[in-house]
């Protein structure tokens, strides 16, 4: 072979060679290996801190140093680190996350502020606020003692918890039915159907169906014996619809949730079931192994009979969720889904879901008989009396997250 043809042979060959070795070393740093400083000939994988925060602009910290900003990713050797993520203005939020070679680990945050404000969403004051099932709207009664403006009248409200496009301001309670001013509104109750079609305002013996799918809405009297009837179907309604939600979960847990577990409530995304268990159970794996990258959090799957729990159908993760005993009204999901409101004596708090960054949103005076988050978690809604002077009667607020 002449000089001429082994060097037509070998320069194609060696671009080629040098081709593979450049994208070779970029697909290897592409998915994080990095070369060993003590031995340069080796290489070592580096996983990902992927951080992200609502608002953004956050500080990332890694052990206490100062990184990057959310959002960003920034590459890391593997190990346990802690993970806090910062921004003016709001409460600091923590998290140990281990960090796999080749594997994402998540930091997303979603930041609470320190001082939050308060806002009035009604001024007459109001009586047995009522969340409807979808989050959307709170029904209440407005007696005659409350009407001061002589526009007002007497009856059932409804208030939508959304703002107006432009605007942004709340829109106003819309009047259901004029009750007529002998009507006992201080011993009144309030049920939605688990539909949302459906309103029930009861005092005593005495009960009205409202049926808000017309308009004007109609209005049927209950007899005792009925309303026992249509309660007990509104509950098997509310049951079944449980159980359609719980269908989309793996079967070894159904089958844990069914015979061992009390349903409380799915999260919004219907991910997440909180479920209090009724007997001592182990849920079995579903995802073996588990997933990498997911949430590193330690998980408890053994149950205990009277213990509260989250189950994560996404990454089949179980946590046990221990409150205080200054918990004294049911759990509620937040509507991002990843945080739980406890609402205790004189205050509102929140926590994610696997139990961490629990902290106090809302200090001060309101009824810890209602307290709900608005429908975009921009908000709280409480109800409160902050000049009882003013009226006896108290009146729905917000406190302003966002």
């Amino acid at each position: 072979m002449t000089r001429h043809k082994i060097r037509s042979f070998l320069i194609p060959l060696f671009t080629f060679c040098i081709i593979i070795a450049i994208s070779s070393a970029i697909i290897a740093f592409g998915r994080g290996y990095r070369l060993n400083l003590k031995k340069p000939t080796e290489l070592l994988p580096t996983g990902l801190i992927s951080a992200t925060s609502d608002p953004v602009g956050a500080q990332v910290l890694i052990n206490g140093v100062l990184k990057t900003a959310t959002n960003n990713s920034l590459s890391i050797d593997p190990a346990w680190y802690t993970v806090q993520i910062r921004k003016e203005g709001f409460i600091p939020w923590e998290k140990k996350l281990r960090v796999q070679g080749e594997v994402v680990a998540r930091a997303d945050a979603f930041l609470f502020p320190t001082s939050p404000s308060l806002s009035p969403i009604t001024i007459s004051g109001v009586l047995s606020p009522t969340l409807s099932p979808d989050g959307t709207m709170i029904a209440f009664l407005l007696p005659p003692e409350a009407i001061t403006d002589g526009i007002k009248k007497p009856g059932l409200y409804t208030l939508e918890l959304a703002d107006r496009p432009l605007s942004g301001r709340n829109r106003d309670p819309k009047l259901i039915v004029e009750l007529p001013t002998t009507f006992p509104f201080t011993k009144a109750s309030i049920l939605w159907s688990p539909d949302g079609r459906q309103i029930i305002v009861s005092a005593g013996t005495n009960a009205t169906l409202y049926d808000l799918s017309f308009t004007p809405p109609t209005s049927t009297p209950i007899s005792p014996i009925s309303l026992i009837a249509l309660m007990n179907d509104w509950r098997s309604e509310q049951t079944a619809r449980d159980r359609q939600k719980l269908s989309a979960f793996k079967q070894p847990f159904i089958d844990v949730a069914t015979t061992s577990a009390r349903l409380l409530s799915f999260s919004p995304d219907e991910t997440k079931l909180l479920y209090e268990a009724t007997q001592s159970a182990t849920i079995p794996l579903v995802i073996n192994p588990p997933l990498l990258g997911s949430n590193t959090t330690e998980e408890e799957r053994t149950i205990k009979p009277g213990n509260l729990y989250v189950y994560d159908s996404r990454e089949d993760k179980n946590y046990f969720i221990e409150v205080n005993k200054s918990v004294s009204s049911p759990l509620q999901w937040f509507p991002t889904s990843k945080h739980i409101l406890l609402v205790g004596k004189g205050k509102i708090d929140v926590m994610e879901y696997d139990r961490t960054n629990w902290t106090t949103l809302y200090s001060g005076p309101f009824n810890e008989s209602f307290v709900t988050p608005w429908p975009t978690g921009s908000r709280i809604v409480i109800l409160t009396n902050l000049n009882p002077g003013a009226g006896s009667l108290p009146n729905l607020y917000t406190v302003n997250l966002r």
